[in-house]
């Protein structure tokens, strides 16, 4: 097995973090540096450590939804005492970690895990899987603002890929519209830069669905295990 491979299905980090860790050689192999991520090892003889602690199997997977409440960095530390994602998990094993993230203010459907396949899957950028949004903006986009989004816009990042933008309601006064927003990509802050492009500010800003997964009634806050069904249709994505 590759070394990344097995840091990732034990629990310890994301495939990507893996590389990441071994690079920067916080990960021995038989008690010597790896700098490689794609050494081959085998899981029988080998002893593997991270940062000096020995890394194990896993003995249990673990799969969730979190309906994130704004207000939470999607991270497991910060030294700043700022509120995390992780205070609303408390009590599940610490190998777990979210898939992804949601900025800040950005509220909805967050994955954890502890199957660093399962992450790399769900991430890595050419699968395209979809992820859907509820938006609410400042103002009422025209059909000109909403085919330009629909065909792609220019962010700081580059250009943007087609999105599915659907206009659902305007507020009464007309200060807002409400929009269904679908993309496949994961740029940093993607949905209010690209509303910004067409120049309309995000007011709110809510993930709904992964793929065929969706948030349903599940209350701020809270969080579920995913069905078996579930893992495996997101597996398949």
């Amino acid at each position: 097995m590759r070394l990344e491979k097995f840091i990732a299905t034990s629990g310890i980090a994301s495939r990507r973090a893996a590389k990441r860790n071994i690079l920067a050689g916080l990960v021995t192999v038989n008690g010597e540096p790896v700098f490689v991520p794609g050494h081959p090892i085998n899981v029988e003889t080998d002893t593997i450590e991270f940062e000096g602690k020995r890394v194990e199997p896993l003995t249990e997977r673990i799969y969730l939804m979190l309906n994130k409440p704004a207000g939470y960095l999607t991270t497991r530390s910060d030294e700043r005492g700022r509120p995390i994602v992780m205070n609303l998990v408390a009590g599940l094993p610490e190998s777990i970690y979210p898939v992804g993230r949601l900025d800040l203010e950005t509220e909805g459907l967050l994955l954890f895990t502890n199957d660093g396949d399962f992450a790399y899957r769900l991430l890595h950028p050419s699968h395209e899987i979809e992820k859907t949004y509820l938006v609410w903006v400042a103002g009422v986009p025209d059909d000109n603002a909403v085919q330009q989004l629909c065909q792609g816009v220019t962010i700081p990042s580059g250009k943007t890929a087609p999105a599915k933008v659907k206009r659902l309601k305007v507020s009464r006064d007309g200060a807002s519209t409400q929009f269904e927003m679908v993309i496949h990509e994961g740029k940093k802050r993607q949905v209010r830069l690209m509303f910004k492009a067409v120049g309309h500010s995000v007011i709110r800003l809510r993930r709904v669905g992964i793929g065929n997964l969706r948030l349903g009634n599940l209350p701020q806050g809270q969080y579920r295990r995913l069905t078996p069904r579930e893992i495996t249709a997101l597996m398949e994505l």
